[in-house]
């Protein structure tokens, strides 16, 4: 009796132990049925270098986001497998040399993350991953991608930057119909193939620091390329060198690569026959160029004039400076929201803007639009208490405080956080954290003290634009730099120069809606007779006016004028005209 209890007792202690070892994070996931789990840092790292990674993680087939990031994790069990209801699997910087053939087993995953391991191969079965949307691969010791890679038909975003890849075959199959961002920087990549035609959705390519000497004619095929970046590769065409490594913009690379890039090889002809195709093949190229140019969107700038005479200039009070202390304007003019979906995809681009990388979910940058004929100025951006600002936000008709408006919102990101059961708020409340620990906040004021902007939360509803808008005041703020305000806006106006000035019943500007039917009906050919553009005719060209605003100091001191000389370098198929 006395031999079966103390074995009794030893088996008790023993499973004691075993669930003391198990990760305090990974019992409280599991208690409490979270979808997330983060396992981050040098305290991980050294549990890991210890014990390993605690296998009681691979029952948590709730978790649809895993982050097991600089870790010094060295190994990935295939019990991986197990939880298939990942969405999100992220393996940053740890020391992991092969992935598990599980991983094919996580068939509603969107992004995996490998970047900075050592991996030296990506397994076959990675082809399985059907809803893989976002791969990241860089910073790894990759000799070349695995021919399973053209089945990811969703794929849509790939970096294998800083390997040791040298081509890119795999890729272009004709299966990766969605993939538009192409990051390949610091590989052994020699030739750019043929078929890259193929990857008719790229819309960035990057293959800086590589081995190429060549670019194939057909690069230019791929129709929805905006970037390509094509710098420290050994061309062999010294033009084109010049060309990527001044960064003269992608159409001029393109139009360069289109002529001169190398081509598939084609039956010999006569000598002299070849001389004459050649002569009026480059006078055909030469009319082609300059319908081209004739066919070029234009935006015209139009300077600043002194408010006394209808010029419009914001000053910046004291105390904003420690808030967030950088804004930038500029006035659309004549625009014409009236024909077809125009104002909805201009809303639409704003918004995507907001949530892209150079607003980043509005933490980095806050865009406000403004309907001119309701402002009353002179304009003031300052700062004031939070129970000072009252404001009537975008699409409410009751006005509140700022304070009472923040409590509101911070309450609505945490019921949201609870009812996903996340550790912290979502990426699209992040903002509201930039105004925590500030006993004042900004705020764009009219001539009457009436707050029109309350950035980065709301602008305000009483100068909203609607589609009978025909002249726009167009904001940009952040807490970070003014070098992203000018971006942004560059950005905005880039995308509402293709919006509004769309060619009437071609459909050129591609709509920010899939869904959306973008082509014109019986009205708005009837408005096309009237109505050639959304802006002003110059030489009987496509013009969209952009008129300057001064930003100055309570004193007078100029801070920034937008859009500046410098400003407008970047733009698409787009020419700035200046006065």
């Amino acid at each position: 009796m006395y031999c079966y209890l103390l074995g009794c007792r030893y088996r008790s202690t023993r499973l004691y132990k075993m669930a003391s070892l198990s990760w305090t994070e990974i019992v409280q996931a599991q208690k409490e049925n979270r979808r997330e789990l983060l396992l981050n840092g040098p305290q991980i790292a050294q549990r890991i270098v210890r014990s390993g990674l605690d296998r009681t993680l691979y029952s948590l087939e709730l978790l649809n986001y895993l982050e097991i990031a600089d870790a010094s994790l060295p190994d990935l069990s295939e019990d991986i497998g197990k939880l298939v209801n990942l969405v999100n699997l992220v393996l940053r910087g740890n020391k992991l040399s092969t992935l598990p053939s599980a991983v094919g087993n996580l068939k509603v995953l969107r992004l995996l993350d490998v970047s900075s391991n050592v991996l030296k191969t990506l397994p076959d079965e990675l082809g399985e991953l059907s809803e893989l949307h976002t791969l990241d691969a860089s910073r790894n010791d990759l000799e070349g991608l695995p021919e399973s890679i053209g089945k990811l038909h969703r794929l849509s975003v790939l970096n294998i930057s800083s390997n040791k890849i040298e081509s890119l075959e795999p890729l272009c199959t004709g299966q990766l119909l969605h993939l538009s961002e192409l990051t390949g920087v610091k590989n052994a990549i020699t030739v750019i193939p043929d078929t890259i035609s193929h990857l008719q959705a790229l819309k960035k390519l990057d293959l800086s620091s590589n081995k190429i000497a060549e670019a194939p004619a057909s690069l230019a095929d791929c129709t929805k390329l905006k970037d390509v970046l094509l710098t420290e590769n050994p061309f062999r065409d010294r033009r084109l060198g010049k060309l990527v490594q001044q960064s003269r913009g992608t159409k001029a690379t393109l139009d360069y690569i289109r002529t001169h890039g190398t081509k598939k090889s084609a039956p010999e002809e006569k000598p002299a026959k070849a001389k004459k195709k050649k002569g009026r093949k480059k006078a055909a190229s030469t009319g082609s160029d300059l319908s081209e140019d004739l066919d070029k969107l234009m935006l015209r700038v139009l300077n600043f004039k002194d408010s006394s005479d209808g010029g419009v200039e914001v000053i910046v009070k004291e105390g904003v400076a420690s808030v967030r202390p950088f804004i930038v304007c500029c006035i659309l003019r004549d625009v014409n929201f009236q024909k077809g979906t125009r104002f909805k995809r201009f809303i639409t681009a704003q918004n995507k803007l907001h949530d892209g990388p150079l607003c980043a979910k509005r933490t980095k940058a806050t865009i406000a639009t403004h309907d001119l004929s309701l402002v009353k100025f002179p304009l003031t951006y300052e700062v004031k208490e939070p129970a000072e600002i009252q404001i009537t936000p975008l699409g409410r008709n009751k006005c509140t405080s700022a304070d009472a408006l923040m409590t509101q919102l911070r309450k609505e990101a945490d019921d949201l956080r609870k009812e996903s059961k996340r550790n912290t708020v979502s990426g699209i409340h992040k903002y509201l954290e930039l105004l925590d620990g500030h006993q004042k906040y900004p705020c764009l004021c009219d001539r009457e003290g009436q707050v029109i902007s309350f950035p980065p939360i709301t602008n305000a509803d009483i100068t909203k634009i609607s589609r009978s808008s025909d002249h726009i005041l167009i904001e940009v703020t952040s807490s970070t730099d003014l070098a992203v305000c000018k971006k942004v806006m560059d950005a905005l106006l880039q995308r509402s120069a293709e919006i509004l000035l769309d060619s009437p019943g071609t459909g050129t500007a591609a709509s920010d809606d899939p869904d959306e039917d973008v082509n014109p009906g019986p009205a708005d050919e009837a408005a096309a007779a009237t109505d050639s553009a959304g802006g002003r005719e110059v030489g009987g060209q496509r013009s969209l006016v952009v008129e300057q605003v001064r930003v100055s100091g309570v004193e007078g001191s100029l801070k920034v004028v937008y859009p500046s000389r410098t400003d407008l370098q970047d733009m698409t198929d787009i020419k700035v005209i200046r006065s």
